[in-house]
């Protein structure tokens, strides 16, 4: 190299990556470092291209729980449906909390083959840390979960949410649930990216995963309502920062702390499978 530091030496080895899950980790970690400026700049790009050349705006973060919101709210005030004991607090605010979140939890849950896809043509053409993509695909859903919250705090005010210390045990719940939404994506990426038909699956799979998800409802006291929760990732974390941020406490604490255990470690083998699946995608994207 031109300022005099030695070149990296690249070692190829005839054994599988997966094998060697230490030095696969070390290396993305290096790249997510070396690549911080370049996810940075892509963040940046699609936040002006997202908004560009719209009416609403930054209204369009908001529109997806904001509709659903107002359809399970008119089906609950006919009495369409009803499960569960009581809410707590407002129906209007306790199905909007819910929404926000699971809206959250599909788009990192979408992002890993979004992203991909969305830069297609530069990942097939341009050798570049492709984890830099994963970065500013988790940073646009951190963004729009942080303008959702900004609209959830007047309705709280409004709805007169009870206010407690608890309250700040729903950002790290929260931050959880984006990241497992991220780790589930990441494990069915590599399918979803050689498979159509898996993009098509969940897209009709997603709205049956909603209604089993206690979004509009409480959790059924019954054996099968809690063995569902323990069953749907989305489940434990979604109501554990839910219950903390409008109700004040949980009752789902140790569902919440199981799958709060279980995040860290999911993502990083979603990392591994992400790290070892995209040489050859993108062999399969150039072709």
């Amino acid at each position: 190299m031109r300022d005099g530091s030695p070149t990296p030496e690249i070692v190829y080895r005839p054994e599988p990556d997966m094998r060697r899950p230490g030095e696969l980790l070390r290396g993305i970690f290096r790249d997510v470092v070396a690549s911080r400026e370049l996810s940075w700049r892509l963040f940046l790009r699609d936040l002006r291209g997202m908004y560009r050349q719209t009416l609403l705006g930054l209204f369009w973060a908001f529109l997806p729980p904001l509709a659903n919101t107002a359809i399970w709210v008119f089906l609950r005030s006919q009495n369409v449906f009803h499960f569960g004991g009581e809410l707590g607090v407002h129906a209007t605010l306790y199905i909007f909390c819910g929404m926000v979140l699971w809206q959250s939890f599909i788009d990192a849950f979408q992002m890993p083959l979004n992203t991909i896809h969305a830069n297609r043509s530069m990942v097939s053409k341009l050798n570049f840390p492709r984890e830099a993509l994963l970065v500013q695909g988790l940073a646009d859903v951190l963004f729009n979960l942080g303008i959702r919250l900004m609209l959830l705090i007047p309705a709280m005010i409004w709805f007169q949410a009870p206010w407690s210390v608890n309250m700040l045990w729903a950002l790290p719940a929260m931050l959880l649930l984006v990241v497992l939404g991220t780790a589930l994506g990441l494990l069915v990426f590599p399918a979803g990216s050689l498979y159509q038909d898996v993009g098509r699956f969940w897209t009709l799979a997603i709205p049956f995963w909603m209604i089993l998800t206690p979004i509009v409802y409480v959790v059924p006291q019954s054996s099968a309502g809690s063995m569902l929760l323990w069953l749907n990732p989305a489940g434990p974390l979604l109501v554990c920062a839910r219950d903390c941020l409008v109700l004040g406490a949980t009752t789902q604490g140790m569902a919440g702390l199981v799958y709060a255990a279980l995040t860290l470690p999911l993502f990083v083998v979603g990392l591994l499978v992400f790290r070892v699946a995209m040489p050859i995608l993108v062999e399969r994207m150039a072709n």
